[in-house]
């Protein structure tokens, strides 16, 4: 058995996740208008930038995990070695991302390095924390209950970044006189907090994962290190994993086709940008309370059931929220019930990948969670690319040209950019919900065998 959780991780673990989440806002937010508006590269070099960047973050997006299981655990253990000597270099590769250093060419290629090495660098830490989650938790509820606290504190980054994130950078662009510095030191203040935060989770988690002067004897060794063929076998031979990534490529294509699509909605539909940070910072708020109930509710109902209400949920109420949102009131009521689903959502899909991986290792006889949780990656990167064509196809359709003028915007306009922002994610949480829902049969009951039948087996191999 286990140590218990004490009453630190139950409550702070996920701090990391609030830093990790202040630190890619600046990314989510603010790097396309750094681009176009600060540094001011032309729009083909901004193009050539976004795609060199995503294309190779998504390919290298499924081997941070299969690094810290294919690996020797270092010092501080499996996982929490990368969470203390990552984050540092991070730091200084993310600055990199935002500056304009030489002629226009010389330029990007530093941006373009500063971004594919600090992803490469801070995906590692944040495979190896959400991998704790399978490591510190005794039982699905538990497991539950961690992915939960850690959606929160993600969400709360929202309501955070929301003040802190714009007027940080023009604040230190005029301290400096430097309009380019200013967003240079707003991503190194935030990787800063990320670095403070997981530094935080290093310490609160001492002595729940065995170090590596605590894994002794060759036994030991070969039964912790994981081959790519065990790792392999635990994705082929794992159907619930496999129908877990498709269904959770549809629920990230509806949260990256919805941040995407807000502004277009407040400028052609609502016509009141004033009105957008106002969403902005009660849909951050919506997600923390969705996140923060995702723990008692799977734990009354189960993880996938909580998941399978949750995207029906999400995709009713975008589905509606078509039909009311050329009404400011309804539109704003609906479209939170949606938001707060998303926050649940993000803390329980986390919590069936930690479920999956408990399978995969009582499958294999090996345990490959960093492998597993790190495969979250594969479904996010790809829906971020695949993103960038449904919005514009979509637009365009409808006649739509940049710079349009919002006062002249035509019935048909606003009705695919409602499309575009409502409709279509809908769809795809529809999608996300019969794929969870008739592919991932894991019951909480057969999740506590497998773990106990994994405790009886170590037992007897020691």
């Amino acid at each position: 058995m286990k140590k218990p959780l004490s009453k630190a991780i139950r409550n702070f673990y996920g701090i990391g996740d609030l830093g990790f989440s202040l630190m890619t806002s600046v990314e989510l937010f603010l790097f396309v208008f750094f681009l176009t508006n600060v540094a001011k590269f032309s729009l083909p070099m901004v193009a050539l930038i976004g795609s060199i960047t995503s294309i190779v973050d998504a390919v290298l997006s499924p081997f941070y995990g299969a690094i810290i299981s294919g690996t020797k655990p270092l010092k501080w253990g499996r996982n929490r070695s990368w969470m203390l000597i990552a984050p540092p270099f991070v730091v200084v590769l993310y600055m990199f991302q935002y500056t304009k250093i030489g002629p226009e060419p010389v330029a990007a290629a530093i941006i373009c390095a500063g971004f594919i090495l600090s992803h490469i660098v801070w995906n590692i830490p944040w495979v190896a924390n959400v991998s704790l989650i399978p490591v510190l938790a005794n039982n699905p509820d538990e497991r539950s209950l961690l992915a939960s606290r850690r959606g929160a504190w993600t969400s709360l980054s929202g309501v955070f970044f929301s003040y802190i994130g714009p007027p940080l950078a023009i604040y230190l662009g005029k301290v400096t006189n430097n309009e380019v510095l200013g967003y240079t030191l707003l991503a190194g203040i935030m990787a800063f907090l990320m670095m403070i935060g997981y530094w935080t989770v290093f310490k609160i988690t001492e002595g729940y994962e065995p170090t590596a002067e605590e894994i002794q004897g060759a036994a030991a060794s070969a039964s912790g290190r994981v081959t790519v063929g065990d790792m392999l076998k635990t994705l082929f031979q794992n159907p619930p994993l496999i129908v877990l990534l498709i269904g959770d490529f549809f629920r990230y294509m509806v949260n990256f086709i919805m941040t995407a699509a807000a502004a277009y909605y407040f400028t052609y539909v609502a016509q009141n940008m004033a009105l957008f940070p106002t969403y902005l910072l009660l849909g951050a708020i919506a997600q923390v309370i969705g996140a923060y109930i995702a723990g008692p509710l799977a734990k009354a109902v189960s993880t996938r059931t909580a998941s399978v209400i949750g995207l029906f949920g999400l995709a009713a109420s975008l589905i509606i929220c078509k039909f009311v949102a050329m009404n400011l009131i309804l539109f704003f009521i609906v479209v939170l019930i949606a938001r707060l689903l998303l926050g649940e959502l993000a803390a329980v899909m986390v919590s069936l990948y930690s479920d999956v991986s408990v399978y995969g290792e009582w499958k294999t006889g090996k345990n490959a969670s960093s492998f597993v949780m790190g495969l979250m990656n594969l479904s996010l990167k790809t829906a971020i690319i695949s993103r960038g064509t449904i919005i514009p196809m979509v637009l365009a359709a409808a006649g739509f040209v940049a710079g349009a003028n919002p006062n002249t915007a035509s019935l048909e306009l606003k009705n695919a950019v409602i499309n575009v922002f409502l409709f279509i994610p809908g769809i795809f949480a529809l999608v996300s919900a019969l794929i969870v829902a008739l592919g991932y049969r894991l019951t909480k009951e057969k999740l506590i065998a497998y773990q106990n039948e994994i405790e009886q087996r170590k037992a007897v191999a020691i």
